[in-house]
């Protein structure tokens, strides 16, 4: 069965808290925050895998936000805290901000319209949940190039482009890791 609907609702709030918050600290108070919290993150995954018993505990106590796999694999929630990071070093602050809106916003959405659409997929994913990504990726390059944003609007959309064409793309690793570094290292590339 698919999470229900309020699991994406927190995807979007927890998701885009990492980038609203950027909007308003400096890279290096980031690169700080999410350090610590990718730190602890870790040690928890860590600490889940050794022992069964905080692993089953772990998975009762927050089985509201969890897929049925994230009791045996990573989750997801420490696949985007690390992108988050990884997106804070390596990018420019206006670019980690769009990415990771771009996935938080973007992932959820893609998500809700391709399970309601029948029809052909790619793996499990649907064509009509990533065109609704990328049609969410151009409404947020809209508001942030005209609003925060340096970077000329045709790069943003681009980014958007493969940020939604990451998340239809089979690739084993979680997209919640590979959706904003790909997509950021692309705008970065064209940016120069």
């Amino acid at each position: 069965m698919p999470p229900p609907n309020w699991r994406k609702l927190f995807h979007v709030l927890a998701g885009s808290s990492i980038p609203v918050t950027g909007m308003f600290v400096s890279s290096l108070t980031m690169i700080y925050v999410l350090s610590v919290v990718s730190g602890l993150s870790l040690l928890l995954e860590t600490a889940r895998f050794t022992s069964p018993t905080i692993n089953i505990g772990l998975v009762r106590f927050f089985k509201p936000l969890l897929k049925p796999t994230d009791a045996h694999e990573v989750t997801a929630a420490t696949y985007m805290v690390i992108a988050g990071l990884g997106c804070f070093l390596l990018f420019d602050k206006s670019i980690a901000i769009a990415v990771l809106l771009f996935l938080s916003v973007g992932d959820p959405v893609a998500a809700l319209s391709g399970i309601r659409m029948p029809g052909f997929r790619i793996g499990k994913k649907s064509p009509v949940g990533s065109a609704s990504f990328f049609f969410i990726t151009v409404c947020l390059s809209l508001i942030l190039w005209s609003t925060t944003t340096t970077y000329p609007l045709w790069t943003l959309i681009i980014g958007g482009a493969v940020a939604a064409a990451v998340e239809l793309t089979p690739i084993p690793l979680d997209d919640n890791a590979t959706i904003p570094l790909i997509s950021g290292a692309v705008i970065s590339m064209l940016a120069i």
